[in-house]
């Protein structure tokens, strides 16, 4: 049957984290100290987007980098057969 105050327990937690991932994180934190935790998601986030861009750029150059240079030649098949 398992422990009444644990069961109690268990479905506070299940409801919080339903909250929380409704609402945001903090939640349940008082006011000043949700919206520090807001403000620290806020900068988090910012910083993601900021890295994200530069990664994307840094990606879209690359690819021009490769198509913008000249393809080597195919090895020819004599060419092959001296390696060997």
């Amino acid at each position: 049957m398992g422990n009444p105050a644990s069961v109690i327990r268990k479905a506070t937690e299940k409801r919080r984290k339903k909250y929380e991932t409704r609402l945001g994180a903090g939640a349940y934190l008082p006011k000043a100290q949700r919206l520090a935790v807001n403000a620290e998601v806020a900068k988090l986030d910012a910083a993601a987007k900021v890295e994200a861009e530069k990664q994307k750029k840094a990606r879209e150059a690359k690819k021009k980098a490769k198509k913008a240079a000249p393809k080597a030649a195919a090895p020819t098949p004599a060419a092959k057969d001296e390696k060997k």
